[in-house]
């Protein structure tokens, strides 16, 4: 692998969404433009207002800004005015939470973590199958009923996954300046063990840097195939073999190496200490020199996106080839309970899937202030003079928003970054259980438990701040305790049943 010196990964010109359109995979749709004039039933509509709440940091001028710029577009077609409220990555499901609890009227939220079984068994989300037939029209159209059945339980409709990657490698991320400096061939590092001795390295050149840290507290990326089939526990320990049985990923052999791992490198100084109680996240400890490296996912233009959050040009050496399951359809967007017109939500959701213009004021901000044209023709944009990374107001994240392949292309990204991630989508590898949806229902009483259990030991596992010679047994009995057979023969129960009907 090259060491790659890229400024941003985002998301690609009208002109590059028609080529992709033309030959677009099963796994990513491509979506089009909404038509420009609305229809005289939906402009005329009484007045509404669709609040989204949306991860990730901005200035509250330049989140009301962006929100003025967008309420322009669907106050036209449908009265509707558009309320944006953005949260940080640490306090966005506390705060989420907190609102779909109480009751707070709001409108669109993405997932973040939330799966579908959940969000739909606790009845904090819309089912949107008549919506979408209404109001909906486009998205249902262009998205695969593969991954319309993916967002569904027991037949409804519960979630619209955003059209990005739809699959994930793993590896770690490190400034490229750094691998530079200690001479280290990136494509030289294929193991853990090789970047083992790559931490060592950094840990005597960099002794004020943190080898390794974890992100917000958790280092959950694994370097490993494991399919979660859908969330909860019970897995495929390695989904790009043939075996179907659902196991105990905690109980694995592959956990297990990966927890001794973790608390061998943390006992050598090599991981950020007491990670599991890290309240930042791994690119403002990057940003700050204060981290060497982090464990990310891969993907067509990552390094780009990292350096879009850290201002330092990035290297990712990938340890796990890309690979695609269930879970990969992961980042979706759902109407809450709270929703006093979930139609109107709806309506907006499908213009912000389908509207390039709308996409890239919501992804990028307002042209002019946050962005600027670099080249019309090839959607190309950059930051205006005299604005970087490190001073942005407006934080852009085209991944977590419904629809980033028909928004612009950073200047210095590649203009064909969406035809590379559908040649990504199409070439990775994909579990025996892609497509399989888990319904928790039967089992939430010891999910719930079970989660009790997780909650103490596995992001302290994960980030070796426990032995896990003395942690796992105790782990271990807990889980059993707390009934995580149950769930794990249940999660076998359906996975047969799916396998069964798909022959």
């Amino acid at each position: 692998m090259k060491i790659k010196k890229k400024t941003m990964l985002l998301a690609s010109s009208v002109v590059v969404l028609s080529a992709l359109m033309s030959g677009c995979s099963k796994e990513a749709a491509s979506p089009e433009a909404s038509p420009a004039a609305p229809a005289a039933s939906e402009s005329s509509q009484e007045p509404y207002v669709v609040k989204i709440i949306m991860v990730d940091d901005a200035d509250d001028e330049a989140v009301k800004a962006v929100a003025a710029e967008a309420s322009k577009i669907t106050e036209a077609k449908f009265n509707t005015t558009i309320e944006l409220v953005r949260y940080g990555f640490s306090s966005f499901n506390q705060q989420r939470n907190l609102m779909l609890s109480s009751g707070e009227k709001f409108d669109l939220m993405p997932s973040l973590g939330l799966t579908v079984p959940n969000a739909s068994n606790s009845g904090q989300v819309v089912a949107l199958n008549d919506l979408l037939k209404e109001y909906g029209k486009d998205m249902l159209e262009q998205i695969p009923q593969s991954d319309w059945d993916s967002t569904s339980v027991d037949g409804q409709i519960y979630a619209v996954r955003n059209n990005k990657e739809l699959a994930s490698g793993y590896g770690y991320a490190i400034p490229t300046e750094y691998l530079e400096a200690l001479g280290t061939d990136p494509a030289s590092i294929k193991t853990e063990e090789d970047y083992e001795e790559l931490l060592k390295a950094a840990k005597q050149k960099y002794p004020n840097m943190y080898p390794l840290v974890s992100d917000a507290g958790t280092m959950g990326y694994y370097i490993s195939y494991k399919d979660d089939l859908g969330g909860d526990p019970g897995v495929l320990e390695d989904s790009t073999k043939d075996s179907t049985t659902v196991v105990n990923w905690y109980t694995s052999d592959t956990y297990k190496e990966i927890v001794a791992r973790r608390y061998q490198w943390q006992q050598e100084g090599l991981l950020l200490p007491n990670g599991s109680t890290n309240s930042e996240s791994a690119v403002s400890l990057i940003k700050a020199g204060k981290a060497f490296s982090s464990i990310t996912n891969t993907k067509p233009g990552v390094e780009s996106e990292i350096e879009r959050s850290t201002g330092k040009p990035m290297t990712v050496i990938e340890l796990v080839s890309p690979y695609s399951t269930t879970n990969n359809i992961n980042n979706l967007w759902y109407v809450p309970h709270n929703s006093e017109k979930p139609e109107r939500a709806v309506q907006v959701l499908n213009e912000m899937y389908t509207n390039p213009e709308l996409a890239n004021i919501l992804i990028y901000g307002v042209e002019g202030k946050n962005y600027v044209v670099k080249d019309e023709s090839k959607g190309l944009i950059d930051y205006p003079e005299g604005m970087d990374a490190g001073n942005k107001t407006y934080n852009v994240d085209p991944w977590a928003w419904p629809n980033e392949l028909i928004s612009h292309v950073w200047a210095s990204d590649s203009p064909t970054v969406w035809e590379d991630t559908l040649k990504f989508n199409e070439e990775a590898i994909k579990s025996v259980a892609k497509g399989f949806v888990w319904n928790n229902t039967k089992v939430l009483p010891e999910i719930a438990a079970v989660n009790n259990v997780l909650s103490k030991f596995v992001n302290a596992l994960d980030c070796g701040d426990l032995n896990p010679d003395e942690v796992l047994p105790r782990f271990e009995k807990e889980l059993k305790s707390a009934g995580i057979d149950t769930i794990i023969a249940e999660k076998q129960a359906q996975l047969d049943a799916w396998l069964a009907q798909k022959k």
